[in-house]
């Protein structure tokens, strides 16, 4: 990864960037506010709120769902993050899961609310670039990733190097961002004025549906699922701009400046789908 998109990468994911990151301390006011124990409960509003996800705890939890991920299982998160997807992972299925991230800042906040949800036993976190994947262990028999792979440069290496660490027969499944019907977010970048700022420039590195299929192909794997879920998407990052009342409670305990900065990330995000941003799931197989 350049020198240059790494460093975007990881300012693009701070509390104090284009959009809400949130940190512990913020977690806790919301939870205590809400009544929610984050430890005991699956609520789906915890997902919501410590995932900057466009697939929301529903398309997260459907991912896992397809890749039959149980307790038994070993599984590699790849672009962690704060590692909200791996929490909810966890508190599914009681698997246990090693995750690898760029951004030491992001790994931070997963340490801490692994401790939060009381799962600190059932995780492990690592900062690696997924194109240089180094671990002892390489045999996970599940690996996944939401989102994150838009991000990747080298995704031929990437794959291979996330090949290398699974079991033979080993499922790989991933929510994705693909390109647009008129290029990708580097574009709207420059063309859609309430997308720029969300973000640090040049950190998109997207791809359509079949190019995923071939990448994948050609790294070892067998193709098991492979779908476009852009209306999905958009429907439910719509509705989430009109939840009223959601909004109401997040700014009594954050303030209002936190509310409009989350409204103008999902309106600013809502007008690139389909130009310059789509969706889709990939679900496969590591060939014996």
């Amino acid at each position: 990864m350049d020198a240059i998109v790494k460093k975007n990468l990881i300012e693009s994911y701070q509390t104090d960037g284009g959009f809400i990151i949130h940190d512990c301390g913020m977690l806790k006011k919301l939870y205590a506010y809400l009544g929610i124990d984050p430890a005991r409960s699956l609520d789906t509003r915890i997902f919501e709120l410590e995932g900057v996800t466009h697939f929301f705890h529903h398309g997260v939890a459907a991912l896992f769902r397809k890749l039959k991920i149980t307790g038994k299982d070993y599984v590699l998160s790849c672009g962690e993050g704060s590692g909200a997807p791996s929490r909810l992972l966890v508190k599914m299925t009681g698997c246990k899961v090693v995750g690898i991230d760029i951004n030491p800042a992001q790994l931070i906040k997963a340490r801490e609310c692994a401790l939060l949800h009381g799962i600190q036993d059932k995780v492990q976190y690592y900062e690696q670039n997924v194109e240089e994947l180094s671990l002892d262990k390489k045999d996970f028999t599940k690996a996944y990733f939401n989102e994150t792979c838009v991000h990747w440069q080298d995704k031929p290496k990437a794959f291979a190097r996330i090949q290398a660490h699974l079991n033979p027969r080993a499922m790989i499944g991933f929510n994705v961002w693909l390109k647009g019907k008129k290029g990708t977010l580097n574009e709207a970048y420059r063309l859609i004025p309430e997308f720029t700022g969300l973000y640090k420039p040049g950190i998109w590195f997207q791809d359509d549906l079949s190019t995923y299929q071939r990448l994948l192909e050609e790294s070892g794997f067998k193709i098991l699922e492979s779908c476009d879920c852009t209306d999905v998407i958009e429907a439910r990052m719509r509705a989430r701009l009109k939840a009223t009342l959601q909004w109401d409670r997040y700014a009594a305990v954050l303030g209002r400046q936190a509310r409009e900065s989350a409204l103008r990330y999902y309106d600013g995000m809502v007008r690139t789908h389909y130009d310059f941003l789509k969706y889709g799931v990939i679900i496969a197989k590591k060939n014996e």
